[in-house]
C-alpha cells in the first residue's frame, strides 16, 4: 500500500511539474499604424480649395480643409484587415481669385504602414504634376484628379495591398 501511495504521488508530482500553461504575460495586441505625408504645390493651394478625407483610427473617415503646402496624419489601428487611405477634393477658386496668368499645380503623397511585429511598406504616388497651366484651363486639370483616392488594406500579419475603392462616405 505504502508502494502505491509513494507510486500515486510521484506520478502526481511528475504531472505538474510537466503541465505546460500558455505565457502569463498577455499576447500584445497586432496593430498597424499608416503615416500619410502629403505636399501640394503653393500655387495649386492658391487656385483650389482643397479637401481630405482620409482613413483614421480603424477606418473611420475624417474631413479636412487644406491650406498649407505640407499636411500630415498618423493613425493607429487594431482592426483587421485595417483600411488606410485618402481620397482627394479640388475645386477651383472663383475667377476673381485666379490673380496669375500661370499655375505650377502639383501633390504628392507619401504613405507609409507599420505593424508592431515590424512589418513594413512605403509607397510614394504624384497625384498631380501640371507646370505652367493657364488660369484659364486650371479648373480643366483639377476635375481630371477630384474626388480621386488611394488606399490600402492591411492584414493582421502585416500584408499590404493596394485598394483604391475604400469607402469614404
Amino acid at each position: 500500500m505504502k508502494k502505491l501511495f509513494y507510486m500515486a504521488a510521484i506520478m502526481l508530482v511528475a504531472a505538474l511539474t510537466f503541465t505546460s500553461c500558455g505565457s502569463d504575460e498577455p499576447k500584445e495586441k497586432t496593430t498597424a499604424t499608416a503615416t500619410y505625408n502629403m505636399t501640394f504645390s503653393q500655387d495649386l493651394l492658391d487656385a483650389c480649395n482643397v479637401f481630405i478625407t482620409y482613413k483614421a483610427e480603424n477606418g473611420r473617415n475624417v474631413m479636412e480643409a487644406v491650406n498649407v503646402t505640407g499636411w500630415t496624419k498618423t493613425v493607429t489601428s487594431d482592426k483587421f484587415p485595417a483600411e488606410f487611405g485618402v481620397m482627394y477634393k479640388f475645386s477651383t477658386k472663383s475667377e476673381a481669385e485666379l490673380t496669375k496668368d500661370k499655375y505650377d499645380l502639383t501633390c504628392n503623397l507619401n504613405f507609409t504602414v507599420k505593424t508592431n511585429n515590424g512589418d513594413s511598406h512605403t509607397n510614394s504616388i504624384t497625384i498631380i504634376d501640371s507646370k505652367g497651366v493657364a488660369k484659364d484651363k486650371v479648373d480643366d486639370i483639377i476635375k481630371k484628379y477630384d474626388g480621386k483616392s488611394t488606399g490600402f488594406r492591411v492584414t493582421k500579419d502585416g500584408f499590404v495591398t493596394p485598394d483604391n475603392n475604400l469607402n469614404y462616405n
